[in-house]
Order: C-alpha cells, then structure tokens, then sequence
C-alpha cells in the first residue's frame, strides 16, 4: 500500500504522469492524492486518502480523446484490498483506454461487468461513476453503477441539486453495482451545462464516515459544506469538506475507509470550431518529432 498522510496538512505526492498514446491521463488509487486537474472545458481538484485498515479501495482516473475534445473521469469505489482491487484497477484503466473515443461512457460499465461475473477478474464488488463531457456543446453525460449520486451546481441559480437519474418502469437491475448482477443495464442522465458550473462527486468513505456516535456523515453534511462555501474556489471547498469529514470523525487518519472527492467546474473550452481544433490535436499526435525536440 502506499503511503498515507495527514488529511489536515495535505501535500500533493501523485505526479500525475501524462503519456501520449490516444489519450492523456490521470489515473490511480489507494495512494494520497491532492492535486488540482485540468482537461478540455474543466477545471477539477482531486483529494484521495487511503485508509490503512484495508477496508477498501478508491480508483480515479481522468483523461481526454485522441481529439483532446472529449474529457472523461471515473471514480470507483472496490471492495478489498491489495490483488483484487490491482486488478480491478487494471482493468478498468484498460477499457477506459479502450473505449476512450467513444462517447458513451456506459460502454465501459458494460465491459468491466461483464468480466468480472465471468470470472476474468476477481469477482469484487465494485461501485463506479462514469462522466463524459463534450465541451463544444457543454453536454454532460453522467452513469452510476451503484455509486451515490454526485452534486451539480448550477452558476445561474448559485443552488446545488443531486446529479439523479431518473429510473422509469424497469426491472431491479438497473444501475447495480459491478459483479452483482450479469444482467445489469446501466441508464445515463444527459444534459447541458455552461461555465461556471460544478460537478462533485465522492466514495462512500466520505457519506459513510462515523461520528463518535456512529452517526454518518451522510448526504445532509456535505451539502451544508457545499452551500456554506458555493462562492469559494473549488480547492477550498474540497478542503473545507474534508475538514468537515476530520471534525466528524475526530480521526485525522481516517481510518475508517477510502476517502475520495473530485469537484470539477465547467470553464470555456477550446477555441474555435471543434472540428478544426480536433484536426489539428490528430496532426499534432501524428507529427514525427523534431530533431531539437
């Protein structure tokens, strides 16, 4: 496992390596993680502590298109520790690779549910909450497998609303947490933001982390959180959240489980025709490099 620190006096220690195949990206887990994250229309701050009693493990991954205009980020909740969460990690970094340029994030849902009932990798359930965002036209696309429902906050209005998907007249397994079910169907909610806008999404180590009392965290306090400070930039927010955790617990080392929050605000995205500016990131990946390079 690696190394833990002190959620009240964090330091970024992930270096967030950058390669260049189809995508770039940002991905990890069960390390500690605090960092800010940019990608095509988003400014994001990412903060992951890992607990050290083995109760679980947090993945997060974020990355961009072969174009540079489709962006994609993934947290996922695993239960275990050690092999089985490496290897759920593996595996759901390599069909997010896979279907990267696909615009349907629940393709990878699919994929990553489909091989861990049949055994292809451990059998460990797993929640997981899959955003795709086009910038050019500010359309959001939002799946959940079993994961809590983020926050959106709308800059117009200065409210925050829970990011739901409304499920119509289906059978029960709808949105299920991966390897429970092989017939899982997973929904998506698809709707446009502007700038200034907010995403927030977290694990369950944050709704789930108990007060000396036993009492949860739970829904209510993270948005007092978000409504407390909806004016402040969205590192203070994720910091002031996980304050709020610390305070509740009484615990700085959280031990508890994994604890994971990713806040993203929407800002203008690439100049230009999409269609151009895509064109140019394709002939960019293809250029061979220059001697001085």
């Amino acid at each position: 496992m690696s190394r833990t620190a002190d959620p009240g006096n964090p330091s970024p220690s992930f270096d967030g390596t950058v390669r260049e195949f189809t995508c770039a990206e940002v991905w990890g887990g069960n390390r500690f993680v605090s960092r800010p994250v940019h990608l095509p229309g988003i400014d994001g701050y990412l903060w992951s502590h890992p607990c050290v009693g083995g109760r679980g493990g947090d993945v997060h991954y974020l990355s961009i298109c072969g174009s540079g205009l489709l962006s994609r980020f993934c947290l996922a909740d695993v239960a275990g520790h050690g092999e089985s969460v490496a290897a759920v990690s593996g595996e759901l970094h390599r069909l997010l690779r896979r279907y990267m340029n696909f615009p349907d994030q629940r393709r990878v849902l699919r994929a990553l549910n489909r091989k861990l009932e049949a055994g292809e990798v451990a059998r460990t359930m797993t929640t997981a909450a899959a955003v795709t965002y086009y910038p050019p036209r500010g359309y959001l696309s939002v799946s959940y497998a079993g994961h809590p429902p983020g926050w959106l906050y709308e800059a117009g209005s200065r409210q925050w609303q829970r990011l739901l998907i409304p499920h119509p007249a289906t059978p029960a397994s709808v949105d299920l947490p991966l390897a429970a079910s092989s017939d899982t169907r997973f929904n998506k909610l698809r709707r446009r933001v502007r700038v200034g806008d907010r995403l927030l999404l977290v694990t369950d180590g944050v709704l789930e982390a108990p007060g000396p009392d036993g009492a949860f965290f739970g829904d209510t306090r993270v948005e007092t959180v978000l409504h407390t400070h909806h004016r402040d930039p969205i590192e203070v927010i994720v910091r002031a959240l996980v304050a709020a955790v610390v305070a509740h617990t009484g615990r700085p080392d959280l031990p508890h489980d994994d604890v994971t929050a990713l806040l993203v605000e929407f800002v203008p995205g690439p100049r230009g025709l999409g269609i151009l500016h895509a064109l140019r990131n394709r002939l960019r990946l293809r250029r061979p490099p220059h001697p001085t390079d």
